[in-house]
């Protein structure tokens, strides 16, 4: 019983953990921006406005896949994320700091398609206002910690890396910074760190298209 205690509590200090979490975050987060981005499209070519169900007479029906993927891509996405980003424990590349700017940049681009096809002064204005609220943060956070947000704080074992120049607090920071550690990182580290994330992106954006498309 003491062995199987200590394998149910190391199990997740161990290199493929930190790996698939970096991986499951960023591969959840690119299948949850895709659905939302395909239904709020979807959404947008039928008017903007749709139901379904009530006792009242529709106008324009949604979609299957509006009605399953609008609200489910948002909770989803985000429970994945949360779980992948535990797992990673502090490696690869920083999922969290990113996935705000996507979600309100790509919106953005919805509603600036709306402007540049039809004019739309509406779409324009939330457009740049999405764009705005989407890099904020990241102009906030990325120079205050740049080695920490693009190649993680630790490497796939767990060692903390040493840092030209260690991260310091910012407007969005919970709490200080954790010291860096001893461990140069390398170019293997960079290239697993972006390779993990770059993977995730392509199989989340592929998933979703598919996905999507199976359904509407």
């Amino acid at each position: 019983m003491t062995t199987d205690a200590r394998s149910r509590s190391t199990w997740r200090d161990t290199a493929a953990t930190r790996v698939l979490g970096s991986l499951f975050s960023w591969f959840s987060l690119a299948l949850a921006l895709t659905l939302l981005l395909q239904s709020v499209s979807a959404l947008a070519d039928l008017g903007g406005f749709c139901a379904r169900g009530g006792p009242f007479v529709i106008e324009v029906e949604c979609t299957d896949a509006i009605v399953a993927f609008t609200p489910t891509s948002i909770l989803g996405g985000l429970a994945a994320v949360f779980v992948g980003t535990l797992l990673a424990q502090g490696f690869g590349v920083v999922v969290w700091i990113f996935a705000w700017p996507a979600l309100f940049v790509s919106l953005a681009m919805i509603f600036l398609r709306s402007f540049f096809v039809n004019g739309d002064l509406t779409g324009l204005f939330i457009g740049i206002l999405f764009i705005a609220m989407g890099l904020a943060p990241l102009f906030l956070a990325l120079p205050a910690a740049p080695q920490r947000m693009l190649l993680g704080r630790v490497d796939a074992q767990g060692r903390a890396f040493s840092e030209a120049r260690p991260a310091r607090p910012y407007i969005l920071s919970m709490r200080p910074p954790p010291e860096p550690g001893e461990n140069p990182p390398t170019i293997s580290d960079w290239v697993l760190s972006f390779g993990v994330a770059i993977s995730g992106l392509v199989l989340g954006i592929w998933l979703g298209v598919v996905w999507f498309a199976s359904v509407a």
